[in-house]
Order: structure tokens, then C-alpha cells, then sequence
């Protein structure tokens, strides 16, 4: 079964990397994300799973649609 989670939209309120920060949202949407079912941006822009995240970043994380 795949998971498509809702679309998001978070503030990241301490520092960590964006992997980090995605696993602490829960397996499922670790997941979703390491399977490409997920887009993520910081702050409108596409960054590496490595990427320093800051309080107050913004984090965007959305289902990737495909046709098939």
C-alpha cells in the first residue's frame, strides 16, 4: 500500500537537516519521501535531503501526481 500524504506546510522551529526534519514527521511520510510519491521545498526551492534547515524556514511537502 502506497501513502500519499496531504500536502503540507510547517515552519521548522529548530535546526536539524531536511532528512531529519521529514523522519520526525513520521514513518509514512519518511517513506512517501524516500519512494519520490513527495515533493519537498524550503522556503520555494528544491534542496538536498543534507540541506541545514533554521527556525523559521518554511517546509512544503506535497504529493507528486503522475500519469501513467
Amino acid at each position: 500500500m502506497t501513502v500519499y500524504p496531504k500536502p503540507l506546510k510547517l515552519i521548522v522551529e529548530k535546526p536539524s537537516i531536511l532528512r531529519e526534519f521529514i523522519a520526525g514527521l513520521g514513518e509514512e511520510t519518511l517513506y512517501a519521501y524516500d519512494r519520490r510519491v513527495v515533493g519537498v521545498s524550503v522556503n520555494g526551492r528544491r534542496l538536498w535531503d543534507s540541506a541545514r534547515l533554521e527556525p523559521g524556514d518554511r517546509v512544503t511537502i506535497y504529493p507528486v501526481i503522475t500519469g501513467g
